[in-house]
């Protein structure tokens, strides 16, 4: 049997062991998220925040990298001061208990970096930064018909015409996603739509939906009608 000192010998041993190879958890990582990813002019950002430490004691936003009293945006201090009422509401912006910020109507100017400076209860400060891109919205697009009013059997070319490069097109018929047939081609870029022959099904309105993935537009609808030969 081994005596009391050995066992208490090993015990220490043991303890200074488990000391050596345990890791004390990590804090979390604050980090903001750009909520849509993208957004073009006249839409609504909301710069979300995620994991806000529980101690926070105040947090500031600012409109550039470095967090100057003369760029700062909004702030949150702790609940015995005047400024913790929570939302709280400036001209388009909002900013959140949670420390996000929201940001309506987005214009070109609202471009550029913030800065979400945070103190703990410790007065602790963490830095966290987040570029905000504000897209120019797409254009109308154009639509064009060869003819409006077709011969059953005969062809109808459609042409959807935008300023803007890189856009997605969709095309709809009766304001709804047209369904495409046999008798339905569309060019490379799916900018012109022919349908060859027409039937008498093919009546109605016509548009074409350009997107560039932060905004999208759609044209002014063309009647289509059908006639016998």
């Amino acid at each position: 049997m081994e005596s009391p000192s050995l066992l208490l010998c090993k015990g220490l041993l043991l303890t200074a062991s488990l000391l050596t190879c345990w890791n004390a958890p990590t804090t979390a990582q604050l980090t903001i998220e750009l909520v849509p990813p993208m957004v073009a002019e006249g839409g609504n950002s909301v710069l979300f925040v995620h994991k806000m430490p529980l101690n926070v004691q105040a947090f500031y936003w600012y409109k550039q990298k470095d967090p100057t009293k003369s760029y700062e945006v909004a702030r949150y201090l702790t609940p015995d001061n005047t400024t913790s009422k929570m939302p709280q509401h400036s001209g388009r912006k909002t900013v959140f208990y949670s420390g996000s910020l929201l940001i309506r109507n987005v214009t070109q100017a609202d471009s550029g970096f913030y800065t979400l400076l945070t103190f703990n209860t410790e007065m602790e400060s963490e830095l966290t930064h987040v570029y905000l891109e504000v897209h120019k919205p797409v254009t109308q697009p154009i639509l064009q018909a060869d003819n409006t009013t077709v011969t059953e059997d005969g062809s109808l070319a459609l042409t959807c015409l935008s300023e803007d490069p890189g856009l997605s097109i969709r095309w709809l018929f009766n304001h709804q996603s047209l369904y495409f047939n046999g008798r339905m081609t569309l060019s490379q870029k799916n900018s012109r739509l022919i349908i060859d022959p027409v039937r008498r099904e093919d009546v109605g309105e016509y548009q074409c939906e350009v997107s560039n993935g932060y905004s999208s537009k759609t044209s002014l609808p063309i009647q289509m009608s059908v006639t016998s030969e």
